[in-house]
């Protein structure tokens, strides 16, 4: 669940949204070679919003309320694999499928009967493909390094079975880092560059949407034994700019999150639970706050 506030000119609004999940599984070939499929989000929009107004009628007015809602998002099927070259070296492939919608609702209602309510609802649906890639690099046994890359192809969004407009999905480049030459402590680093700008067409005019750069770093510490493993402690720190503006503004995120996993049934499972807060800034007079709680499952059969 996130739990979100806004506050804006004087005034404020407080969501709480239970986001997408994420899934991922694999399964290893030999020695060499892994198999593995996720599903996760490309582009989440769920939200709610409400206001309040007034039908006026010669000296007389009355209150109605209006709600807007929009629920669903973009996600990327991955299937991929993965070949281990030489002693030190895994080169990973893999076919993006992405789909989705979301479902948009106005409702407008009133305690008052001489005022006109009303309910629109439409659906959007969102189809396209991709590919990525992925090289991971062990010139040392307490130093990994990998770079992975995605093309985005045709992506198409329709209303019903009507086609309403195209774009191409965003190009991804990063890299990351980890380093475990310390008893008991992993350090990692990554960032990561969007082409979000591709999107463009798929939207309307009005919304502007700009490329970003996403980057973050985190500890892991060895801590106290518990359900016989030792457990595991963590803190991460992560800065992203997001894809649209607002007024002509571009926003960023900065987000700091502390959290820690349990190993179970012998270390076949993995239980992680993570606190985050996140900030946002970059529009005049709007500011931002959202604390996330995420929580994650490990299985090895």
């Amino acid at each position: 669940p996130e739990f979100r506030s806004v506050s804006a000119h004087g005034q404020s609004d407080h969501t709480t949204t239970s986001r997408f999940p994420l899934a991922s599984g694999a399964i290893m070939l030999g020695n060499r070679v892994t198999l593995g499929v996720s599903l996760s989000t490309l582009l989440d929009r769920t939200w709610e919003t409400t206001r309040s107004g007034y039908n006026h009628f010669a000296a007389d007015s009355v209150q109605f309320t209006e709600t807007f809602e929009s629920a669903g998002a973009i996600n990327d099927v991955k299937l991929g694999t993965s070949v281990g070259v030489l002693s030190t070296r895994w080169l990973g492939v893999a076919a993006d499928v992405y789909a989705g919608s979301n479902d948009l609702t106005i409702n407008r209602t009133s305690q008052d009967t001489t005022v006109a309510v009303y309910n629109q609802s439409a659906r959007l649906s969102y189809s396209g493909v991709g590919a990525s890639a992925g090289l991971m690099w062990q010139p040392d046994p307490t130093v990994a390094i990998g770079v992975s890359g995605r093309l985005g192809g045709r992506m198409t969004s329709y209303r019903n079975d009507t086609t309403l407009s195209r774009a191409t999905a965003p190009k991804r480049l990063g890299g990351s880092i980890a380093f475990t030459g310390l008893p008991g402590v992993v350090l990692a680093f990554r960032s990561d560059w969007e082409g979000w700008s591709s999107l463009d067409g798929l939207g309307t005019p009005a919304v502007v949407i700009t490329n970003t750069w996403d980057y973050g770093g985190g500890a892991e510490f060895k801590g106290p034994s518990a359900l016989g493993a030792p457990l595991a402690l963590r803190v991460g720190y992560r800065h992203r700019g997001l894809p649209f503006e607002v007024d002509s503004s571009k926003i960023t995120e900065n987000t700091y999150s502390a959290g820690v996993g349990v190993l179970m049934a012998q270390g076949r499972s993995r239980l992680d639970v993570t606190v985050a807060r996140a900030v946002r800034q970059g529009a005049p007079g709007i500011t931002e706050h959202a604390w996330t709680i995420d929580v994650g499952i490990m299985l090895r059969p």
